[in-house]
């Protein structure tokens, strides 16, 4: 059909390009809006990926807040009980105490079996139970010195003895050093 015989039908020509042209139209439009979809799938994916990568960082700070707050926790009965062994210390101190390590044991266990928190009276007790752990009252000034002149100088070396052990001990802190200290402390003190 030419061109002239379809303008006599009634039909235009461009008419029968104009269905092609919107078909390429419509094909193209649904190109660009599947791109559209796919993009706006690939920035939601994007978006939930950094939601959930947020999510997670949360939990992980929130993990270690609570971390942090147990060690504080723990910090602070740790502090709480040295502050109570420093005042127990005190006591004894105040009391008279010679032998410092063993009458704190003593207080330490006594507390945990759950006696009172009086602590001057706690060591009060204590020392009026276990005498020896006491510095030696001076002697009264109407009775002469003890006798032995020589005991003081040797009570003098065997004191600097069990000192030098103790210190020893302290800084090792190997039990063959601690064993050694432990004879020298019972030995002077006999």
């Amino acid at each position: 059909m030419s061109d002239d015989e379809i303008t006599q039908q009634g039909q235009d020509p461009d008419a029968r390009q104009q269905p092609q042209e919107l078909v390429r139209e419509s094909i193209k439009y649904r190109r660009r809006a599947q791109d559209a979809e796919r993009r706006a799938e690939a920035l939601e994916s994007e978006v939930q990926s950094l939601r959930d990568g947020r999510q997670a960082d949360l939990r992980d700070l929130e993990q270690r807040l609570e971390g942090a707050r147990a060690e504080a926790d723990s910090l602070r009965g740790r502090l709480s009980a040295i502050e109570r062994d420093r005042r127990i210390e005190q006591e004894f101190r105040r009391a008279g105490c010679t032998d410092l390590e063993t009458a704190v044991a003593l207080a330490e266990k006594r507390m945990a079996g759950g006696e009172g928190e009086d602590l001057a009276a706690l060591a009060a007790e204590i020392l009026s139970e276990k005498p020896h752990l006491r510095s030696p009252a001076p002697s009264s000034p109407g009775l002469p010195p003890q006798a032995g002149g020589a005991r003081p100088a040797a009570a003098g070396a065997a004191r600097r003895t069990v000192d030098r052990l103790a210190e020893q001990a302290r800084r090792t802190g190997q039990p063959a050093d601690v064993m050694a200290y432990m004879r020298a402390r019972r030995t002077a003190a006999v």
